[in-house]
């Protein structure tokens, strides 16, 4: 838990917004405080509580060059710079959130971004993060009108959908910077900084000269192939084990979680950390003294993970989230960003055919989270294998014709299609957490 009084201490005594620092070190904190719109981000550094700069917001220089660094290890930050002359606007914040800008010096910027790296931030370009991440500009004239653009490979991106080609990726940045000048003439202001995922080939950005290296995560395990359903399992659950142990930011599995020692980690990836623990009490750090069991006899794979197991809860950061299946636990702000939550009862099938009508869909089973995004699975009772394991389909509230019904010889077990699923699920995990690391 925060210290409040501290955080009331660095903002000068004002009121401040209840929620953890997004970065807390002994000389560098970012907290929030309540404004007449939103949560304004403070930071406060070497002593000293940065102020908004209204001034910094409408410099309307034309810019002569860019530096951004990031850090998304947890809450997913920035620090932008545009030169514009002899002056710079010096932008830091959440991506996709606030953000306080200040009127700097050129002559010290380099200095200031030489302590951001010291503190963990990474570099970037101005228009992608990793190659597979870009960075996105938003910009606003008045209250309501809205022009948002990025740099993909070599073409200019306008609203995500207009796509500008050029001959080189020089060339479209250099147009990119083109139109954005224009737009400032027009009286377009920057607002907001955010990613999206990379439709083209793009520069991995290389680090300064002098940048502290962060050492790699370890190597994984090799896991044996399961011989049989339960095995595969038990080894689903070791694979989501090892990651979680392994590299222990940017995502957690509620199993494995001790929120009172591991708070922390928890909110570097849901901030909404008391309502995420009240939602998952039951779940949490459930695996924290359990084994592979023994399978009772004509015992399915699905009884036998309920049985040892009970749920399966692997949250994430949305900046590791590239091609993931992913959805909000619960289909509520708060449960935690996932692409992987498994349980018993997880949704009232009655419910949606009470409000359908379609009473082809009240004998399903729904044990998987993103119901609402057509990220979920469901138990087809229609057939049943002799060891009593049942069909698995795909399953989204908008289903209104179950697939032709699978004989009982072909139903592959739940553990082996739990095996199957956890493998590729953590191969692209481990991909983007090494990208951000």
């Amino acid at each position: 838990m925060s210290n409040w009084k501290r955080l009331e201490k660095l903002n000068g005594g004002e009121p401040i917004w209840y929620s953890d620092p997004v970065l807390d070190t002994k000389d560098e904190v970012w907290f929030f405080a309540p404004n007449t719109r939103m949560r304004e981000l403070c930071v406060w550094s070497q002593g000293v509580r940065d102020k908004h700069d209204p001034e910094a917001e409408q410099f309307g220089a034309p810019v002569t060059g860019r530096v951004t660094l990031y850090d998304l290890r947890g809450s997913q930050l920035y620090v932008d710079v545009e030169f514009r002359g002899d002056q710079a606007v010096l932008r830091r914040g959440v991506l996709n959130g606030a953000s306080l800008y200040r009127l700097v010096p050129a002559g010290d910027i380099e200095a200031l971004l030489a302590r951001y790296r010291a503190l963990g931030f990474r570099e970037g370009t101005p228009w992608n993060v990793t190659k597979n991440r870009v960075t996105v500009r938003q910009y606003l004239k008045g209250t309501s009108t809205g022009w948002s653009v990025h740099v993909d490979g070599a073409s200019m991106f306008e609203g995500f959908r207009n796509e500008t080609p050029a001959a080189s990726r020089e060339a479209a940045i250099a147009g990119t910077e083109k139109c954005i000048r224009a737009r400032e003439k027009a009286g377009f202001r920057l607002y907001n900084i955010e990613l999206t995922s990379a439709a083209h080939p793009n520069p991995e950005p290389k680090p300064a000269k002098g940048t502290p290296t962060r050492a790699a995560p370890p190597k994984g395990p090799t896991f044996a192939k399961p011989k049989n359903a339960y095995e595969a399992v038990d080894t689903a659950i070791a694979m989501l084990r090892d990651l979680h142990e392994r590299i222990p930011t940017g995502h957690f599995v509620a199993e494995l979680i001790d929120v009172k020692k591991e708070r922390k980690r928890v909110a570097s990836v849901e901030p909404e950390v008391a309502f995420f623990t009240r939602m998952h009490k039951q779940r949490l750090g459930r695996w924290k003294d359990v084994k592979a069991a023994k399978p009772g006899k004509k015992e399915s794979s699905w009884s036998y993970f309920l049985r040892v197991y009970g749920s399966i809860t692997w949250i994430l950061d949305s900046a590791v989230d590239d091609e993931l299946p992913s959805f909000l636990c619960g289909n509520i702000a708060g449960g935690g960003w996932s692409c992987l939550e498994i349980a018993d009862e997880l949704y009232d099938t009655d419910s949606l055919v009470e409000a359908t009508g379609n009473t082809d869909l009240e004998d399903l089973q729904v044990f998987h989270g993103g119901w609402h995004t057509h990220r979920s699975f469901a138990f087809d009772p229609r057939a049943v294998s002799p060891t009593g394991e049942r069909p698995i389909i795909p399953f989204d509230e908008s289903l209104q014709k179950l697939p032709r019904a699978t004989k009982a010889e072909r139903i592959q077990p739940f553990g082996l299609w739990l095996h199957k699923h956890v493998s590729r699920l953590v191969r692209t995990a481990e991909r983007n957490l090494r990208e951000v690391l």
